[in-house]
C-alpha cells in the first residue's frame, strides 16, 4: 500500500510540476503578445511620425511654390503698371506699339481717319452727272484705300 500511495503521490507532483510548466509557458506566451502589441503599437507611432512629416514637407513645399508664382505674378503686373504710366499708351486709350494686334491698331487708326475726314470734308460742287469736283492734291480717302468700303 505505501508503494500505491507513493506512486500516487509520485503522479501528483508530475501533474503539478507539468501544470506548473504550462502555467509558466502560458504567462511567458501572453508576455511576448504583450511585447510584440507594444512594439507595434512603436511601429505604428513611428509610421504616423513620417507620414505627418511627409505631409508637412509636402504642403510647404506647395506653399513656397504658390508664394514664388505670386510673387512673380505681382512683379508681372507691376512691369505692366510701369509700361502703362510710362507713355507707351496714348492719351485717348488708343491700343500702343507693342501690342499683339497690330493691324487693329492701324485699322482703328484708318477708321477714324476715314470718319474725321468724312465730318471735316471740304464743299466741292457737284457736276451735272453726279460726280463731284475734286481738287488736284487731294484724293478721297477712298481711292487710297479702297478696300476700306
Amino acid at each position: 500500500m505505501y508503494v500505491l500511495v507513493a506512486i500516487l503521490v509520485l503522479v501528483v507532483v508530475i501533474f503539478g510540476v507539468s501544470s506548473t510548466a504550462q502555467s509558466y509557458a502560458t504567462a511567458q506566451q501572453a508576455q511576448a503578445q504583450i511585447e510584440t502589441a507594444r512594439a507595434a503599437q512603436l511601429a505604428s507611432t513611428g509610421n504616423l511620425v513620417t507620414i505627418l512629416t511627409t505631409a508637412l514637407v509636402i504642403v510647404a513645399v506647395l506653399v513656397l511654390i504658390a508664394f514664388g508664382l505670386w510673387i512673380l505674378y505681382k512683379r508681372s503686373m507691376k512691369s505692366q503698371q510701369r509700361s502703362a504710366f510710362s507713355g507707351q499708351h496714348s492719351v485717348h486709350g488708343q491700343l500702343d506699339d507693342a501690342s499683339p494686334m497690330p493691324a487693329l491698331k492701324t485699322l482703328i487708326q484708318l477708321e477714324t481717319l476715314k470718319a474725321l475726314r468724312a465730318m471735316n470734308a471740304p464743299f466741292t460742287p457737284a457736276l451735272p452727272d453726279g460726280r463731284s469736283v475734286q481738287q488736284d492734291h487731294e484724293q478721297p480717302v477712298e481711292e487710297l484705300f479702297p478696300w476700306l468700303r
